[in-house]
């Protein structure tokens, strides 16, 4: 009887993954940290997210106000869902926390390849939650 409520109680089985990181690009220096939750095991191919979370610290040591245009989950290379398009401003020695709840019709179904991308106005970061890893782009 214990099993067959472990098998029927997989679905309620949830994660969080959490990363932070420091990124001096340019003029800009700024702390990062995203938090992606989801639905099921973290191993479990595609990963269901459910909630994401984006902090940034703009440090006192950047003259500019950072812009943040847009943020995305490519669920694949190709294919992405927009979280936010109207974009915000992060001024100096300010931090700045967006939280996005999920609707369950467009909680998207990260692939392994999958990452989380915020376009700031010259470069981008990406986030692949399956490595926990960040990464730059300039544009």
């Amino acid at each position: 009887m214990l099993f067959v409520l472990l098998l029927l109680s997989a679905d309620l089985w949830a994660f969080t993954i959490i990363q932070a990181s420091n990124f001096k690009e340019g003029s800009y220096t700024f702390k990062m940290e995203v938090q992606v939750s989801g639905r099921g095991a973290v191993k479990k191919v595609p990963l269901r997210m459910t909630s994401l979370k984006v902090k940034i610290k703009n440090e006192k040591a950047s003259s500019e106000i950072l812009k943040v245009k847009t943020i995305r989950v490519y669920t694949e290379p190709g294919a992405y869902i927009d979280i936010e398009t109207r974009g915000y401003s992060v001024s100096p020695n300010q931090w700045v926390t967006k939280y996005y709840r999920l609707r369950k019709e467009r909680q998207p179904a990260v692939s392994d390849k999958g990452f989380i991308e915020i376009n700031f106005e010259n470069f981008a970061v990406t986030f692949s939650p399956r490595e926990r890893q960040f990464l730059t782009s300039f544009r």
